[in-house]
């Protein structure tokens, strides 16, 4: 009987934990490349409670199973530190990246953007080409290596270079 019962309570609690389980998808991500497919594969190998990894080139998604609701949040965190940004939902509820760190209605003539995936040349062709969209933009100056931007130009709205930026796909963090 107690081996019957503890094996009840087994298949009982592995079913809460798979009920806890949950599909986080983020679509609208910069992925270019097999360079950018291998970069999300290594941030989030490295979460705990993320599995079933996947990148889709041509749709722009990616999605992974998440263990419980910080699991999910804690991967979208890894794909924000990577430099990847899009629409993100864990099951039906809609997931928030990391702020970027810009001030409500700041203006700059320089404006230094970390946290940029830039793997290769069409990374940053595209970051390029949605910064240069941006009122008062000058010139874009990328740095692969150190996977930031720095954006010079006249009264250039902080908050436009992020926005234009996470719409391309791509995470931003303002270095202040």
């Amino acid at each position: 009987m107690f081996v019957r019962t503890l094996s009840l309570f087994v298949l009982f609690a592995s079913s809460s934990v798979a009920a806890l389980a949950g599909q986080v998808e983020v679509t609208g991500v910069h992925l270019c490349c097999g360079a950018c497919t291998t970069a999300v594969a290594k941030a989030l190998s490295e979460v705990e409670g993320v599995s079933n990894v996947t990148s889709d080139r041509e749709t722009k998604t990616i999605r992974y199973t998440a263990a419980d609701d910080t699991a999910a949040a804690v991967g979208i965190e890894a794909l924000a530190t990577a430099g990847f940004h899009g629409t993100a939902k864990h099951d039906d509820k809609a997931a928030d990246f990391p702020a970027s760190g810009a001030k409500e209605g700041a203006k700059a003539s320089r404006i230094k953007i970390s946290n940029v995936h830039l793997c290769c040349a069409a990374c940053v062709k595209a970051a390029d080409a949605a910064v240069r969209k941006v009122d008062g933009v000058s010139n874009v100056t990328a740095d692969r290596d150190a996977s930031s931007l720095e954006i010079t130009g006249d009264n250039v709205s902080v908050e436009s270079v992020v926005a234009a930026l996470n719409g391309a796909g791509f995470h931003a963090t303002v270095e202040q």
